[in-house]
């Protein structure tokens, strides 16, 4: 009887310290199960601002890149390639060093090497940028790359932080922009990232540009009211034809 006790006090106590074990081990669970918004979506490298593109529309809100991911350029004065978080950018200007239509040229013949031209075009461009950084710093560059902008809805602040679940405008930096799809397109048919600012005083700018901005697109798109069709006066005899 008293072996038997003593095993099932073994037992329970092996238990007990077994349980205390597995708890230790085991993340904590979620606060809320349910929510779509889990910690790993969470970011803090988000920043308020605007991009600008070169027809002048304007997407203001919060503007980051891709996770883990630093904007890469080519240091010119250093001749090395240098990385920079965009937490640390306060404005990139692009500038186009060159802009041009490339003719497009076929071989006149199978075997021949003469090239006649086609009457078609392409719309080319070169870019640098001018990256200006928080401590005031200047670097110009050429860079590629994407940024992300997440609108703000009405009465939403930065604070709000990054929601996986919104949809974001893509904007993209090039070195060289030149596609053989854009045949037959003027240069201010490709539009190209043209100024980006960030900071809170850059976001208040930036909703004011884009405000405008649609404001002068409504203007241009506002349909003019039908011409009025002049009744014609039924005691009005017609001409004979």
């Amino acid at each position: 009887m008293k072996k038997l006790l003593f095993t099932i006090l073994v037992l329970s106590f092996l238990q007990y310290v077994d349980s205390d074990v597995r708890s230790a081990e085991e993340p904590p669970a979620l606060s809320n199960p349910l929510s779509k918004r889990r910690e790993v979506d969470v970011r803090e490298d988000t920043v308020p601002g605007y991009v600008e593109m070169s027809n002048g529309e304007v997407f203001p809100g919060l503007l980051y890149i891709t996770r883990d991911k630093r904007l890469e350029i080519f240091d010119v004065e250093l001749k090395r390639q240098r990385t920079i978080p965009i937490t640390k950018i306060a404005k990139i200007e692009c500038n186009v060093e060159k802009e041009w239509l490339e003719k497009i040229w076929r071989f006149k013949e199978l075997a021949s090497d003469e090239k006649m031209y086609t009457g078609e075009t392409y719309p080319c461009r070169i870019f640098t940028y001018t990256i200006t950084l928080d401590d005031g710093r200047e670097i110009e560059a050429p860079m590629s790359g994407l940024i992300f902008v997440q609108e703000l809805e009405p009465g939403e602040t930065p604070e709000v932080g990054h929601i996986p679940e919104r949809d974001a405008a893509r904007l993209y930096f090039h070195k060289r922009q030149a596609e053989k799809t854009d045949v037959g397109k003027k240069l201010a048919d490709i539009h190209y990232t043209k100024l980006v600012k960030i900071g809170d005083d850059a976001l208040e700018e930036g909703n004011k540009k884009a405000a405008a901005f649609e404001a002068r697109s409504d203007k241009k798109t506002a349909k003019t009211p039908p011409a009025k069709i002049k009744q014609r006066d039924p005691e009005q005899k017609r001409a004979k034809i």
